[in-house]
């Protein structure tokens, strides 16, 4: 017979599953705001900046849940890892979105002009590392597996060396036509928020390390204890 759960246990559920739905939200607006650079679309970017209040309203509902849990139940040692983490992942993921309305606000800033032979592909590149981060740190937090945590994180060198790659190919564009300054710093500044994005899932890595090993990492120690 199965051991009756606690009602702290039942409140860490409900944490979780709101923390997949905020999931779902950051990802599809990160993923939106990819897809409005190439297609133009302002009326997608507007919904965007606009869904992000329900981004905001979701990290208070954690937030609340969180700390109502903490005053009722007064978990302690794995417990109050795990709850004290899901409020920290709340507050990882908002500023994620944040990222996204920034492309999207980006996106309706550029000019009329065609894209072409400024690193639209390495933009595709590091938005699908950014939502596969966001999957990968997502799982390990789930599954409670910090090895999982630490394969997440690796994708970041990744995330940077595609960033690397647009810069250099934005710098030698707009040094032989300067005509295309104005759209090639715009997608600068995306690979920006792109790769802030990843610095953002790589903090929810160290968060869940810290959840299941009780000691606070950073990313070069995550990848020192490599197994």
């Amino acid at each position: 017979m199965s051991k009756p759960r606690t009602i702290l246990e039942v409140k860490k559920d409900q944490i979780d599953e709101n923390l997949l739905a905020l999931v779902a939200h950051v990802k599809k607006a990160l993923e939106q705001s990819v897809a409005c650079l190439e297609s133009r679309d302002e009326a997608a970017c507007n919904l965007i900046i606009e869904n992000d209040s329900q981004v905001n309203d979701y990290r208070r509902l954690i937030e609340h849940e969180c700390f109502t849990a903490i005053a009722l139940h007064q978990p302690v040692a794995h417990d109050l890892r795990e709850i004290i983490t899901a409020t920290r992942l709340a507050d990882e993921l908002e500023r994620m979105a944040d990222y996204a309305s920034d492309i999207a606000a980006i996106v309706m800033q550029m000019d009329e002009v065609s894209l072409s032979g400024l690193g639209m592909e390495n933009v595709k590149v590091m938005g699908s590392l950014s939502a596969r981060m966001l999957d990968e740190v997502l799982a390990a937090y789930l599954d409670k597996d910090a090895k999982k945590a630490r394969k997440a994180a690796e994708l970041d060198d990744q995330l940077d060396a595609e960033q690397a790659k647009l810069i250099e190919t934005l710098f030698g564009v707009m040094q032989s036509n300067p005509v295309t300054v104005p759209n090639a710093s715009r997608m600068l500044w995306i690979s920006h928020n792109l790769e802030r994005c990843g610095d953002r899932a790589t903090n929810i890595a160290e968060h869940v390390v810290f959840m299941l090993e009780a000691e606070a990492v950073s990313y070069t120690h995550l990848r020192a204890h490599e197994t």
